[in-house]
C-alpha cells in the first residue's frame, strides 16, 4: 500500500521548487560537455581523452542511482536530498581546483554520482498526487530537469568563454548551495512507511531484484529510454568538436544550442498530459520517430539552421520518451516508486553512458556523418524495442 499521509500536500510553488531542485542537479552532469573542446586544449589532450568527463558523468550518475535513490524508500527524503546536494557542493569546489585531467575525470564521476536529487524528488511529487495526474506531475519535474541539462551547457559554455572553465564548476557549487537552502526550508518532511523504516540497507538493495522480476514493461520501457538518451548524449558529447571544427566556434556557441533544446523543456507538461490522454505507447512511437528524423536532418543539413531544427526535433523526441516512459514505471508499483524509478534510470543513464562513448569514437573515426548514424541506429533499435513490447503485451 503507498505511505500517503492526507496532511502532505505540494502545492504548485512547491512542484516547481522541486523542478528547480532537480534542473539544477542535473545540471552538474551537462556543465562540462559545451567545455570539452577548451579542456582538451588546456591539459594538451585529444578528443577522445577529454570524452571521458562526459562518460565519466554518465557512469557516475548510473552508479548514484544505484546506490542512492533506493534510499528514498529508506529514508527522509528531504534529509536524503539536502545531504546529497551537500556532498555535490564540496565535489564542485574541488573539480575548480582539478589540477589535472585524470583527477578532472574522477571528480566529475563523484559528482554525477551526488547529483541525482531529481530521482528522488520526482517519485515523491507522484506519490502525492492524484493518479491521473501522474503525466503531468512527472511533465512539471521534467521542465526542471531538461532545462537543466540544457541550460547547463549554455551558461557552462558562456561562463568558460568569459572566464575560464575553473569559473563554471565555481559557479555551479554556488548555485546548489542556494537551492539546497531553500529546499531544507520549504520542503515539508516525508518519511517513509514504518515497514520500510525497519528495512536494512543491504536488504533494500536485495529487493531490486523482487521488484523487478516479472515486470516486462519495466525492462522494455528502461531500454528504450537507455536508447533515446544514448542518441541524446552521442550528440551532445561532439558537438563542440562539430563547431570548432566546421564552424570554428568555441565553447559558448556549442552551448547556445541548449536555448534551441529547452523548448522541448517548457513542452514537457504538456507531453505528460498528452501520455495520460493518448496513451503512453503511442505518445513514444511519436517522439522516437521525431528523434530519428532529427538526425537524418542533421547529417544531411549540416548547417547551423539546420542543428538548429535537428536539436529541437531531437530534444522534443528524447524529452517525450522520458516523461511518458517514467510516468509508466513509477505507477507499476507505489510501495517501490523509488526503486523502480532507480532500475529505469540506472539503464537510461548506461544508455547515456554508451552513447558519449560510442559519440566520440564515431567522432575520431568518421567525424560528424558517423555520430548521426549513431543516433539514426539508436532510435531506430528503440523503436524496435518499443515495437515488440507493445506486440507481446497485445498478445498476452
Amino acid at each position: 500500500m503507498s505511505h500517503r499521509p492526507a496532511h502532505l500536500h505540494f502545492s504548485q510553488g512547491t512542484l516547481w521548487l522541486m523542478s528547480l531542485a532537480s534542473g539544477a542537479s542535473v545540471a552538474n552532469i551537462a556543465y562540462n560537455q559545451p567545455l570539452l573542446g577548451s579542456l582538451a586544449a588546456y591539459f594538451h589532450a585529444s578528443p577522445a581523452q577529454v570524452g571521458h568527463v562526459s562518460v565519466a558523468s554518465q557512469v557516475g550518475y548510473g552508479v548514484g542511482l544505484l546506490f542512492f535513490l533506493p534510499l528514498g524508500d529508506l529514508l527522509e527524503r528531504r534529509r536524503l536530498v539536502v545531504g546529497l546536494m551537500g556532498a555535490c557542493i564540496l565535489f564542485l569546489v574541488a573539480m575548480a581546483c582539478a589540477p589535472s585531467l585524470p583527477l578532472l575525470v574522477a571528480l566529475q564521476f563523484c559528482v554525477a554520482a551526488t547529483a541525482m536529487s531529481a530521482q528522488i524528488l520526482i517519485p515523491m511529487a507522484v506519490e502525492f498526487s492524484p493518479p491521473e495526474d501522474g503525466g503531468r506531475v512527472v511533465g512539471t519535474l521534467m521542465t526542471g530537469v531538461l532545462g537543466g541539462l540544457l541550460l547547463g551547457r549554455t551558461i557552462g559554455g558562456a561562463v568558460s568563454d568569459a572566464f575560464g572553465w575553473r569559473a563554471v564548476f565555481a559557479m555551479a557549487a554556488a548555485f546548489m548551495a542556494a537551492v539546497a537552502v531553500a529546499i531544507e526550508f520549504r520542503l515539508p518532511r516525508h518519511a517513509p512507511s514504518r515497514e520500510m523504516a525497519a528495512m536494512s540497507y543491504g536488504r533494500l538493495m536485495s529487493s531490486l531484484w523482487e521488484v523487478a522480476r516479472g515486470r516486462p514493461k519495466l525492462w522494455t520501457s528502461s531500454l528504450v529510454s537507455a536508447l533515446s538518451f544514448g542518441s541524446f548524449t552521442a550528440f551532445w558529447t561532439t558537438l563542440s568538436f562539430l563547431m570548432a571544427d566546421r564552424f570554428h566556434r568555441g565553447a559558448a556557441e556549442a552551448g547556445l544550442f541548449g536555448l534551441v533544446g529547452l523548448a522541448g523543456a517548457l513542452a514537457a507538461p504538456f507531453f505528460g498530459r498528452l501520455a495520460d490522454r493518448i496513451g503512453s505507447g503511442r505518445a513514444v512511437s511519436l517522439a522516437l520517430v521525431l528523434g530519428g528524423v532529427s538526425f537524418v536532418l542533421m547529417g544531411a543539413w549540416v548547417t547551423v539552421p539546420g542543428l538548429i531544427v535537428g536539436v529541437l526535433l531531437m530534444d522534443l523526441g528524447v524529452q517525450a520518451v522520458q516523461v511518458a516512459e517514467q510516468a509508466k514505471i513509477v505507477a507499476l508499483l507505489p510501495s517501490a516508486r523509488s526503486r523502480l524509478n532507480t532500475i529505469y534510470m540506472v539503464m537510461r543513464f548506461g544508455g547515456g553512458a554508451a552513447g558519449s562513448l560510442v559519440g566520440a569514437v564515431a567522432w575520431s573515426l568518421w567525424q560528424w556523418p558517423g555520430v548521426c548514424a549513431v543516433g539514426i541506429a539508436l532510435n531506430t533499435l528503440a523503436m524496435a524495442v518499443h515495437a515488440a513490447g507493445r506486440e507481446k503485451r497485445q498478445a498476452g
